[in-house]
């Protein structure tokens, strides 16, 4: 009965996890997706071993200008992003379903460690949808 439950409750996890296009590419990334407006120069498809590039979920050209640019804070960067995301509902719980008990990666161009991209965001609405 233990061994169930805990099967259905891994079943029914949302699994979602963020890597730069840099990083090594893992089994346990699952389907990996490219979630940036542009493709990584210099890296292809079977380099990447990408499942799919979803430009609709990166965000806007003037939303990357404008944080690029230091124009903006990264509290309104958030703010711009998810008001965007509203627009592309249809597309975060299509990633949401796909997450629903198996692994996808959402790729980007920033370093792992850097909590300032959207990947990170993305991440957390996909997992909202659950």
């Amino acid at each position: 009965m233990f061994y169930t439950t805990c099967i259905l409750v891994l079943m029914e996890m949302t699994l979602v996890k963020t890597k730069s296009v840099y990083d090594p590419v893992e089994e346990s990334d699952g389907q990996r997706i490219l979630v940036a407006r542009y493709w990584p120069r210099g890296l292809s498809k079977k380099h990447l071993s990408l499942t799919e590039h979803l430009k609709d979920v990166a965000p806007s050209v003037e939303l990357l200008q404008d944080w690029k640019k230091g124009n903006i804070s990264w509290d309104e960067y958030k703010k711009r992003y998810h008001q965007e995301m509203l627009q592309q509902h249809e597309k975060v719980r299509e990633l949401a379903e796909r997450a629903n008990g198996k692994t996808i990666t959402l790729l980007c161009f920033e370093r792992e460690d850097n909590p300032h991209c959207h990947r990170h965001l993305l991440k957390k609405l996909i997992e909202k949808h659950k």
